[in-house]
């Protein structure tokens, strides 16, 4: 299991674009230990999340491990990929309730059509707490 402040530390480095050295990631990391900086790049490049380059500098993989790969990282939050298709058929069937004023047996089947995506968002949410040690 990977810590939360771990995983807030891959995404503060992701930003880097480049190879960088100790210093640079502990100035964006804002940490004042060197060493603190080092045992943190080497715990990245244990779960795979960095790796070390010949001349001794680092680059952050892009690639999420496995356990996140059902999410959507945007800079620093982490967001379940079924939320969109979540919100989407939620506004999508809001919309149609609104304007055609369709009878109860057809608003209770969109219910019945959204309901199972917000359960695993929901679901999805709840796992990537558990995958964070909350």
């Amino acid at each position: 299991m990977m810590r939360r402040d771990l995983l807030e530390y891959y995404l503060k480095l992701r930003s880097l674009n480049r190879p960088f050295g100790v210093r640079e990631a502990q100035r964006v990391l804002g940490l004042t230990s060197p060493g603190k900086t080092q045992r943190i790049l080497n715990k990245l490049i244990k779960y795979g999340l960095a790796r070390r380059l010949e001349n001794g500098n680092y680059v952050i993989n892009k690639d999420l491990p496995f356990e996140l790969v059902n999410y959507i990282i945007l800079s620093t939050f982490i967001f379940p990929r079924i939320i969109v298709y979540s919100i989407y058929s939620t506004v999508l069937a809001t919309i149609y309730i609104l304007l055609t004023r369709p009878p109860i047996d057809v608003i209770l089947l969109a219910l019945l059509i959204i309901a199972p995506l917000w359960i695993e968002t929901i679901y999805q949410f709840l796992n990537l707490r558990r995958f964070l040690n909350v």
